[in-house]
């Protein structure tokens, strides 16, 4: 028990220093995390490049890595039967003459569907029609699984 005295009273001859100043380092090193956080955010490419609509859900639903080609053929329809062509809105009859372009520029023979699960029936057999007046034949429609909880 001798050495845990001699610590103690070491300790207590021991003149008291208080620290007035800032250590900056850790300041630096959270600044330096945010800054890392927001730029790997910035340059990262974001796979999202069409109008935002609430997709079905299905419980089958795989994922589509081709969707996120820059080439891809992506076609959204909203709500209030709105028409997209990768990012332009434009009238569901101009679609052929777009995909037979893209096809032509070398994108891939498939049409990636993003359609809102509120959509009218009568919308999207409309839009099939045009699809099909284009002569591509693969047709893929976005859907999400459902969120189950106890999973």
């Amino acid at each position: 028990m001798a050495f845990l005295r001699k610590g103690f009273l070491r300790s207590a001859n021991r003149r008291n220093e208080l620290y007035c100043r800032i250590d900056p380092a850790p300041i630096a090193a959270i600044f330096f995390a945010f800054v890392a956080m927001f730029l790997v955010d910035i340059g990262s490419p974001h796979t999202h490049r069409s109008v935002q609509v609430d997709r079905a859900s299905d419980s089958h639903a795989r994922s589509l890595p081709k969707a996120s080609r820059e080439d891809a053929i992506l076609i959204s329809l909203t709500r209030d039967g709105a028409v997209y062509f990768r990012n332009m809105r434009l009238p569901a009859a101009e679609l052929p003459n777009k995909i037979h372009d893209s096809v032509l520029n070398g994108a891939e023979k498939r049409i990636y569907l993003d359609v809102d699960a509120r959509a009218k029936y009568g919308d999207v057999k409309a839009l099939l029609h045009f699809i099909q007046l284009s002569g591509v034949e693969n047709v893929s429609f976005f859907t999400e699984k459902p969120y189950h909880p106890h999973l």
